[in-house]
């Protein structure tokens, strides 16, 4: 991690909050991403080891684009669905998704630990 780190995170947590407005507002049919650092590690309170937080994990991205959409745009988004095809299980985005649910059901997530 660098001093611009945590900065870095909350701009990339913007862009994906902004690429979901911009979908579901009608401007573009899909948007990619690329933000960094990566976040399905991240768990409910950030990067923390005690609770499950592993990686360069500062922020949840994806959560935070499901989140935004299902309270930002809940006239228009019901439910969610999160597939994480990365090598390794992310475990982060599956507890966040886990204590949502346990508030509001409507995100969907199968996860699958390949063991790695």
């Amino acid at each position: 991690f660098s001093a611009g780190s945590y900065r870095a995170a909350l701009r990339s947590a913007g862009a994906v909050c902004r690429g979901v407005d911009l979908v579901l507002q009608g401007h573009y049919a899909s948007v990619f991403c690329n933000v960094r650092p990566p976040g399905h590690h991240a768990g409910p309170v950030g990067m923390d080891i005690v609770a499950g937080g592993h990686g360069f994990c500062l922020i949840n991205h994806v959560a935070v684009a499901a989140v935004h959409a299902l309270e930002q745009h809940a006239s228009k988004v019901k439910r969610v669905c999160i597939i994480d095809f990365d090598l390794h299980h992310g475990n982060g985005t599956q507890a966040i998704v886990q204590q949502y649910n346990a508030r509001r059901s409507p995100i969907n997530s199968t996860t699958k630990n390949h063991g790695v």
